[in-house]
């Protein structure tokens, strides 16, 4: 449906991502080895942020709740439930294994300030000014190190600013129509060229 909101993650531990969408507080499972599912965690307004937060090798049900800054999780495997408070109502949530433990980390990026607050299994609090009130973020492990890495792109300017985390700065500016440059510019960023 129009107003579903895409929430693919491996929820049944085989190594493949499942397809699922999230609707009005109902996930719907397409898992590839146990099938179809539905199940009913959240509400109206979540968002979903579905990730391996125990390290067992299958993604948990998860939301962010804009409304009141609280991660909601739930464990399909074990049955056990989480709630964690780490946001505010203008964050932007922005899951991923931040301390590289093979366990997702709670995160959300402020808009506001520019600043990506994570609460990591390791180490803590850990808060990383990166950004400014009209990117969009887009975490995400860009430098192959099992560490999920801060990026933003930037619309204004077609560019992507990437604070990896065994660098200091990237920043990449291109065309998608000029696939060739992006692929060169990709590559050397990469250290592979």
């Amino acid at each position: 449906m129009a107003n579903d909101k895409l929430a693919p993650a491996d929820y049944d531990g085989d190594g493949r991502t499942d397809i699922a969408v999230y609707r009005n507080g109902i996930w719907y499972l397409l898992r590839s080895t146990l099938g179809f599912t539905q199940f009913q965690f959240g509400i109206s307004g979540d968002i979903p942020q579905p990730a391996d937060f125990d390290g067992d090798g299958r993604a948990e049900l998860a939301v962010y709740r804009p409304s009141d800054g609280v991660w909601y999780v739930f464990n399909l495997l074990t049955n056990q439930f989480t709630a964690v408070q780490w946001g505010i109502s203008t964050d932007k949530p922005v899951v991923g294994d931040y301390d590289g433990d093979g366990r997702a980390d709670y995160a959300v990026y402020r808009p506001s300030d520019g600043v990506w607050y994570q609460l990591r299994n390791v180490g803590g609090f850990m808060g990383a000014q990166w950004g400014n009130a009209t990117d969009k973020p887009v975490a995400g492990d860009y430098d192959g190190d099992g560490r999920t890495d801060v990026a933003v792109y930037r619309p204004s300017e077609g560019a992507w600013y990437l604070l990896r985390s065994t660098e200091v700065l990237r920043e990449w500016r291109g065309e998608l129509q000029r696939m060739s440059r992006r692929r060169r510019i990709m590559t050397e960023m990469d250290g592979r060229m």
